[in-house]
């Protein structure tokens, strides 16, 4: 039995699946299940099965996948665990601040209260206040229309000192929120607060929900800075936020590409004329947090910045910071002494565009919309962008500058995962330089092992066992619990997470038996429940960056509704005895393999039951049509029985051949 009694098992309990699916794709009831079109792939023939009594739906067609109410939202919806999480408790009434005891939820929603409030009040005075007429003449002089300014809240800031300060005081906020929040400002010179905004066009920044967490303001006279940004909250952090993310996701997961300019005029204005993928990041030099934002709608990425030398800069900044933000993919790769090895290869693809000069994407989009279209559709695939720019900022005339060129693009060169691509590449940086081809690539083979080998050393760091100790900000299992009963709480998939959070050099090991066995890779899918998906994608994410191994990093970076289960995980962990670290990989494969059988098993279950449902109802058409899947699962079943009983033997055979030489090789 699963570990149970989380604010999770609660919103699930009361969240009903059939009403909740319904309201994405018609389901009709066949006996004690429904069925429908899948709302993932298009298809004739409904192939999608929901299943009250537990909770849980299932492609049994072209996705293939399923999961719970939360993996519904999230695949629908395209959001993270916790974003699901509180979309769903907020339909069934769950307060998931007392929920989860945290009081400062209950200061978080102060202070989105009091960011609304101010947005309303900016709103207000731009519509209706005297002195905003100078801030409704720029809006109409940049051509923004009613609708669209209505759609983004633009607002007014009054010249004057306290006029937001007095407004929000009167709503019963108080002046320690409003400084918390950033809205107010305290003069310790004077000892008294005043606005942060004043004579400014006010731009409302949101979260990927829509909720406002912050503002960024346009001055009106010769006044400086030109732009201001809310000052870092608790709400509000620049190097997090993407200006125009909560209208623009839909738009860029359908078109699967996303946009990145630099200002806030410059979003409003691709909006209005329909470029609704369009986005823009908060600062010169794009972050690691906005482009994973990004990358969780699309891979494909068109940096469209200015033309001068500082947007070049800060476009070189961006890249720089996409090479080591954006996820990776693991790539096999074949060695010259035959052995496969995975590497680690980009698992997005950028593009740059440059616009014309003394231009920017308002102007363009404004003036010429075949021109931002065509702009766009040019946009270079990152490599050739940075050829071009290392070809024109090195002395490629002299030893040095060669050297330089070719350290700054043989790097990009290694992530290319098309060897054919790979060469080319090699042989226009062999002209570049010229230097002659087999030199160039055997620095590029020298990138990628370095690169290979960074990773490598970024997993193994990981110092003393983990399990032994679980964070000390977590909430540890109860102390009462005998070993018999704590174990009895955990079932096979818990099992197997526990071992890999104790032992997290087992999760690098794993990918590379699970490609020369030609398995699947391991996924988060690979477990059932949901908690234990996002801890488990939590894990990669972490192992994947530079960072070495420290459990209360990894924690901080959970949701903090997941705290819990983490260290009841860690506390299982600490339990279970010592084993050699031979017999402990034997154990990691035999489990990964025994839970993808069970689950195998399941879904096979499921279809027989679900086709003795349709014959009892009298669809017999509908059961035929389950048929095909029957068999598919059937033959995949047999064929990961026989895999279950060689991979093991034939792997620890040589293994314990080995055991005195190197096991990491396996």
């Amino acid at each position: 039995m699963s570990m149970v009694g989380s604010v999770t098992d609660e919103v699930k309990q009361r969240v009903d699946v059939v009403e909740l699916i319904s309201r994405y794709t018609p389901l009709k009831r066949a006996g004690s299940v429904y069925k429908g079109l899948c709302p993932f792939h298009n298809e004739r023939t409904p192939s999608f099965v929901v299943f009250p009594h537990t909770g849980t739906w299932h492609c049994f067609g072209a996705c293939g996948t399923g999961g719970d109410v939360f993996a519904f939202v999230m695949r629908k919806e395209n959001l993270t665990f916790r974003e699901a999480l509180e979309m769903l408790a907020q339909q069934v009434g769950v307060d998931l601040a007392a929920a989860e005891g945290n009081t400062q939820s209950d200061q978080r929603d102060r202070l989105y209260a009091a960011n609304a409030a101010a947005a309303a009040f900016y709103r207000h005075t731009l519509l209706h206040h005297p002195g905003a007429e100078t801030a409704r003449a720029y809006l109409r002089q940049r051509g923004i229309d009613e609708a669209t300014a209505e759609a983004f809240q633009l607002g007014y800031a009054p010249a004057l000192w306290s006029a937001l300060r007095d407004h929000l005081l009167g709503r019963d906020f108080s002046l320690d929120l409003l400084l918390e929040a950033g809205l107010i400002k305290r003069s310790e010179e004077r000892q008294s607060t005043y606005d942060a905004f004043r004579h400014r066009v006010i731009f409302p920044i949101c979260d990927r929900q829509g909720r406002v967490i912050g503002f960024g303001g346009r001055v009106l006279d010769d006044g400086t800075p030109k732009y201001l940004n809310t000052a870092e909250t608790p709400l509000f952090h620049k190097s997090h936020v993407v200006y125009g993310l909560e209208r623009a996701h839909r738009a860029i997961r359908e078109r699967d590409q996303v946009v990145i300019v630099e200002g806030y005029m410059d979003v409003i204005a691709a909006h209005q004329f329909g470029y609704t993928n369009v986005v823009a990041c908060m600062g010169t030099a794009l972050t690691t947090e906005q482009l994973q934002q990004l990358q969780r709608f699309t891979n494909n990425f068109v940096l469209a910045l200015d033309a001068d030398a500082a947007g070049q800069q800060a476009t070189i900044r961006g890249l720089n910071q996409a090479r080591q933000a954006l996820a990776r993919v693991s790539k096999p790769v074949v060695t010259p002494g035959g052995k496969v090895q995975l590497e680690d290869r980009l698992g997005a693809n950028l593009f740059i565009t440059t616009l014309p000069e003394g231009r920017d994407p308002d102007d363009v989009i404004r003036q010429d919309a075949p021109l931002w279209e065509g702009t766009v559709a040019a946009a270079k695939p990152l490599v050739d962008f940075y050829f071009d720019v290392v070809a024109r900022q090195s002395d490629l005339t002299s030893a040095r500058g060669k050297g330089e060129a070719v350290a700054e693009l043989t790097p990009l060169i290694a992530e290319l995962s098309d060897a054919i691509e790979q060469q080319h590449y090699i042989q226009r940086l062999s002209r570049l330089v010229q230097v002659d081809e087999l030199t160039i690539a055997s620095r590029v083979q020298a990138s990628a092992r370095t690169a290979r080998a960074g990773v490598d050393m970024s997993k193994r760091r990981t110092g003393a066992p983990v399990a032994s100790a679980p964070p000390a900000t977590a909430t540890s299992a109860p102390a009462a619990l005998s070993r018999q009963e704590l174990l009895g709480r955990y079932d096979q998939e818990d099992h197997l997470l526990a071992n890999l959070l104790a032992n997290v050099d087992l999760v690098v090991w794993l990918a590379t038996v699970t490609d020369r066995y030609h398995l699947a890779p391991v996924q988060p899918q690979d477990w059932q429940h949901v908690e234990n998906q996002e801890i488990y994608r939590a894990l990669q994410q972490y192992l994947s960056s530079d960072e070495p191994w420290d459990i209360e990093q990894f924690q901080a970076m959970l949701d903090r509704s997941l705290h819990g289960r983490l260290a009841r995980l860690l506390a299982y962990a600490a339990t279970l005895p010592p084993r050699d670290p031979l017999i402990m990989r034997e154990g990691i494969v035999k489990d990964l393999l025994r839970l993808r059988l069970d689950q195998m098993s399941s879904e096979t279950m499921r279809i027989r039951y679900l086709q003795d449902e349709l014959q009892r109802a009298g669809d017999l058409e509908a059961a035929r049509s389950f048929e095909k899947a029957n068999n598919l699962r059937a033959r995949e079943m047999a064929h990961l029985q026989r895999q279950s009983v060689r991979i093991p033997q034939e792997l620890f055979r040589k293994m314990r051949q080995q055991a005195g030489i190197k096991l990491s090789g396996f």
